[in-house]
């Protein structure tokens, strides 16, 4: 019996891979994110909102340069003649009004709002990485589980057939490790198989961040600030919310550019005439005024409600963005308690299944008790980790969402 007990190092299977930190460096997730198509993407757009920025500050207005040349027959004279006559003149429309006051404005608010709008696709992309990496580590620790599951059955199996052979059990108890074996060995490719699929899609969404194999378990640590204080920290902090009251602002001063718009600009010009073949010059300035509309006052109605319906959204987000602040907090309170338990649960099943396996090796318990009991604690431990997993994600999404990780935009 000494030989069996021997043969049962259960609770010694340990990993030899160093283990890593939990979440990436800085480094790889700064590479990463500026290397992502989005980030490319929202980059080009910044520049283009920047750019339609100036010409709304430089205004569309531009000279026009008009001519004519025409040829005057007189023939009322003793001698009928061809003189030779010119027009040419310059114009250009003037924003009147303090219109050119507001374009620059709106020029202002455009590049704020482009800005923001970087850091909004910044700041969503960091938070799929989050999860997209969260996944990964939960993908990684079903493996780890898995392979330690495995290696436990393997060694319940060999030492059932020893007692088979040295007829301490029934057949039956080798059969019924035999097929523990296997099943465990399923679960582990399968478990394999998530951790690649789940690698891949970090690698190739984000290159440059470097997989790991095995990580330090972090305590799930609380968050030192009150809860109201973080809400208005998380309100303040959140690019969503600023980027719909940047976007309220431009509406507002689109809504009184076109309400500007309802006077019509002058264009001034200035023309020089010959006629008569040089013997009468001319020169002089032009001013032409269009006639108002009522497509102008219509315009500047619906300009003035658009900025309503901004106005309007800016609300509507601030009350969806508190909403998400409580169920994000809800979340990772939940989660760290419920993780606590879970890993209390996971403890003492597996003390009952390593007092299973003690009892099936002196021969006071059946195969069929320490399958149960084995089960049982891998299940819990397996839960009990991805529990913990979740929990740092909702710690470190919160974080990120108060740009305290990660705040590279």
């Amino acid at each position: 019996m000494k030989k069996l007990i021997l043969l049962l190092p259960l609770l010694a299977i340990a990993t030899s891979i160093q283990a890593a930190n939990l979440l990436p460096t800085d480094d790889q997730v700064k590479n990463a994110l500026y290397a992502s198509p989005k980030i490319g993407a929202a980059d080009a757009r910044k520049s283009s909102l920047n750019s339609k920025a100036d010409a709304i500050a430089s205004g569309s207005q531009e000279f026009v340069v008009r001519g004519t040349r025409q040829s005057r027959n007189v023939t009322n004279i003793p001698v009928a003649t061809t003189y030779q006559e010119y027009w040419a003149g310059i114009e250009k429309p003037i924003r009147f009004w303090g219109k050119g006051g507001v374009d620059e404005k709106i020029s202002d608010a455009t590049k704020t709002f482009a800005g923001i709008e970087f850091a909004d696709t910044m700041h969503e992309t960091s938070k799929d990485l989050l999860a997209t990496w969260f996944n990964y580590l939960k993908a990684l620790q079903s493996r780890i589980v898995a392979e330690k599951n495995s290696q436990l059955g393997d060694q319940i199996g060999r030492i059932a057939q020893v007692r088979y052979k040295v007829g301490d059990v029934a057949r039956l108890d080798a059969q019924l490790a035999t097929a523990e074996q296997g099943r465990l060995k399923a679960f582990l490719e399968l478990a394999k198989a998530h951790e690649g699929a789940s690698g891949e899609a970090v690698t190739q969404r984000y290159p440059g961040i470097a997989l790991i194999k095995n990580f330090k378990w972090e305590a799930i640590p609380n968050l030192q600030t009150k809860k109201e204080i973080l809400r208005q920290q998380y309100l303040e902090r959140s690019h969503e919310l600023k980027l719909v009251k940047s976007d309220a602002e431009r509406f507002d001063l689109q809504a009184k550019r076109t309400s500007l718009d309802r006077l019509p600009d002058p264009t001034i010009g200035i023309y020089t005439a010959n006629e008569f073949g040089g013997a009468e010059r001319i020169s002089g300035l032009s001013l032409s005024f269009p006639i108002s509309g009522s497509a102008r006052f219509s315009n500047a109605s619906a300009a003035a409600s658009e900025a309503e319906v901004a106005r309007q959204r800016v609300l509507e987000t601030e009350q969806r963005i508190s909403v998400e602040f409580e169920r994000l907090w809800s979340q990772m309170m939940s989660r760290k308690v419920a993780a606590e338990t879970l890993l209390d649960s996971a403890k003492s099943q597996n003390d009952a299944a390593q007092a299973a396996e003690k009892a099936y090796v002196l021969g006071e318990g059946t195969i069929a008790d320490l399958i149960a009991a084995r089960k049982a604690a891998n299940e819990n431990q397996l839960s009990a980790d991805l529990m913990r997993l979740d929990a740092l994600e909702s710690y470190y999404r919160m974080r990120l969402d108060l740009h305290e990780i990660w705040d590279f935009d």
